[in-house]
């Protein structure tokens, strides 16, 4: 058969398959040079500086050379990879992150299990493993990416996509792609007429086409995924479930009935995942409280010289279940902060318009001590709730602890039923620069779609944040 007699459909799929395997081909070559660097960064931590850190490593070890014959490692942590999905999905970052994470600490254990099953536990250096399973944590997820952003702008990671939709919820879902390029989907167009996609998907050569269309009727959605069948490869569905549940989602599909069951799980009612996060509090609350001894003792001295009055600001917040307790923070206002403030107010009514709005002033804060706007900016104030956090009293990652006066401006009730957080979703999604509701709506969807991993996102994501004064 000629080229001129082979269906378009037939080319589009031949030309997806070439792409998906260059991609996969390229990820996985990427994959082993990432593997590669680790592990030359392990043996030379592993000869260089654990020896003198303890004499425990000071048995000589193998060189790099001796690794690079082990073809074997590269083989296993490939398997373990291809197994988590990492070269045939496309996922957001963070979910790639978390397959990473798998991915790699399998292929870890892999390599454990060979070295043992095979007896040759004195061919390969444990420290060495283990320090390349660490750095592969962070590496691996960054090398993707950047894989992806070139694969992306070369075309073969890229996919046309039409998307069906208009106004606030199609902008976003653009822009939501924009952002999140490593999935591949590229916004060809938009089209507000669902009767008019399945001919310009076919007139751009659309791979996916995106429906965003909660509004439209029942028979008429049925018909359109029928004529999007013939035209496209792939519909990507956006239901409607604003403010519902979406991660840890499963979809239920019973064959006989031919109907399809979401099962939104309710993670924080689970006795066992209370118990998790309680301990990852613990450990890494305890971790952080110990690291930060010394620059808690810095910032006490700092605060007695720079204003007088009490070293810690204690003062009432809503716990679990309604419940108040003392919430810990170092002082960074003076003694007469309010009066300042009240003054400062009336003086300036943009000010008080937007202290109304926000219950903060975002630029310039009468109350706030010189050492106080140091503290703040860089979120030290809050080191002493790590204490709240070994009590049990607060969380790593929750909710805001709200003050009793705020209670009545926004509804709580699910906030309320779990933990207060040093950090939360708010604080990482736009920081002081969101309003009171908006902060609360955050808090009730990090309820609603907690997941210990959701934790570990917002944390390392507040680190970020931290750092970079924000």
């Amino acid at each position: 058969m000629s080229e001129r007699t082979i269906p378009l459909g037939n080319k589009r799929s031949v030309s997806f398959a070439v792409a998906q395997a260059v991609s996969a081909v390229a990820l996985g070559t990427a994959d082993l040079a990432t593997l590669a660097i680790v592990m030359a960064v392990a043996v030379g931590v592993r000869i260089s500086i654990l020896p003198a850190i303890s004499h425990a490593f000071d048995r000589p070890t193998y060189p790099l050379t001796h690794y690079a014959g082990l073809w074997w490692i590269g083989v296993a942590y490939l398997a373990a990879l291809a197994h988590a999905g990492l070269y045939t999905r496309r996922d957001p970052y963070w979910e790639e992150v978390r397959r990473c994470v798998i991915g790699t600490t399998v292929g870890t254990l892999l390599v454990f299990a060979v070295l043992s099953a095979a007896k040759i536990g004195d061919d390969v250096s444990r420290p060495v493993v283990v320090l390349a399973w660490a750095l592969l944590l962070v590496a691996l997820p960054m090398s993707r990416r950047a894989v992806k952003e070139a694969l992306f702008a070369a075309g073969p990671w890229r996919r046309r996509a039409v998307l069906i939709g208009s106004g606030p919820l199609a902008d976003a879902l653009r822009q939501a792609f924009r952002r999140h390029r490593t999935l591949g989907y590229e916004i060809a167009e938009v089209v507000a007429d669902p009767t008019a996609a399945p001919g310009r998907a076919t007139a751009i050569g659309a791979q996916e086409v995106i429906v965003a269309t909660p509004d439209l009727g029942r028979a008429e959605f049925l018909k359109l995924i029928e004529s999007l069948r013939a035209v496209t490869e792939n519909v990507l569905i956006v239901p409607d479930l604003a403010e519902v549940p979406v991660l840890g989602v499963e979809v239920l599909g019973l064959l006989e009935d031919r109907a399809l069951l979401l099962r939104v799980p309710n993670n924080l009612l689970k006795p066992w995942n209370l118990l998790v996060k309680r301990a990852f509090d613990l450990v890494v609350g305890g971790l952080l409280a110990a690291l930060l001894v010394p620059v808690l003792a810095l910032a006490v001295v700092a605060i007695a010289l720079d204003s007088p009055g009490p070293l810690l600001h204690i003062e009432p917040r809503v716990g679990r279940r309604g419940t108040f307790f003392k919430c810990y923070k170092l002082r960074t206002m003076y003694r007469d902060g309010d009066q300042r403030l009240d003054a400062y107010l009336a003086a300036h009514p943009d000010a008080a318009a937007e202290w109304e709005r926000y219950r903060k002033l975002r630029t310039y804060d009468p109350r706030v001590t010189r050492v106080g706007r140091i503290l703040r900016r860089y979120s030290l104030d809050e080191i002493p709730q790590l204490f709240n956090v070994i009590r049990g009293q607060m969380s790593l990652v929750g909710p805001r602890p709200y003050l009793p006066r705020e209670m009545p401006l926004v509804s709580a009730e699910a906030m309320i039923d779990v933990l207060p957080g040093i950090t939360g979703l708010w604080q990482v999604s736009g920081k002081n620069a969101l309003d009171l509701r908006e902060r609360a709506r955050l808090d009730r969807w990090h309820v609603n779609n907690w997941s210990l991993w959701l934790d570990v996102i917002i944390l390392v994501k507040t680190t970020a944040v931290v750092w970079r004064a924000r």
